[in-house]
């Protein structure tokens, strides 16, 4: 009877593990100037099971842009961390000065961590970049689109959280 329940224990251990592992990133984003890289916060929201391990973000005023490196923890199946900028800027009202944040989004599908060469691109028209990571036959095609606003957005694909990480 014993053997038999330790059987059953082992195999229940493991019919129920995920699978896991650790990855490094690294990607660059190129701002529009009206958004100078040293009024910008980054923040990450993190995912059930995939979070930030470590990061470091490289300011580079000379060509507005912000190169991010680092490693993260995912479990397989869930999604790269939703990165949002935050450009913390003002606004003139009724001779008021308010201050209005401009939040800038990098969503990615069917990626647990994100390498790319080419810079991703914010600005005004582009405050939203989707990263897609589709099968092709034998091989993956990343896609890369660009949005205005959230509100064209399926909510699936926007992962929205009561608790953001800032990384820089």
């Amino acid at each position: 009877m014993m053997k038999v329940l330790l059987i059953c224990t082992l195999f229940s251990l493991q019919s129920w593990s995920q699978a896991s592992g650790s990855s490094a990133f690294s990607f660059t984003l190129l701002f529009d100037w009206k958004f100078p890289v040293e009024k910008i916060k980054m923040y990450v929201y993190e995912k059930n099971g995939n979070y930030i391990e470590n990061v470091h973000c490289i300011t580079n005023e000379e060509t507005n842009s912000i190169t991010v490196i680092g490693g993260n923890h995912y479990i397989v199946g869930v999604k790269f961390p939703t990165l949002v900028c935050v450009y913390e800027g003002v606004v003139y009202r009724s001779d008021t000065v308010l201050q209005k944040n401009t939040l800038f989004y990098l969503i990615t599908h069917g990626m647990e961590s994100l390498s790319l060469e080419e810079p991703l691109f914010f600005s005004d028209n582009n405050k939203i970049i989707e990263v897609k990571r589709r099968q092709k036959g034998e091989s993956f095609q990343t896609e890369i689109l660009k949005h205005d606003d959230l509100q064209f957005l399926p909510m699936s694909s926007v992962h929205i959280s009561t608790e953001m990480v800032r990384l820089n």
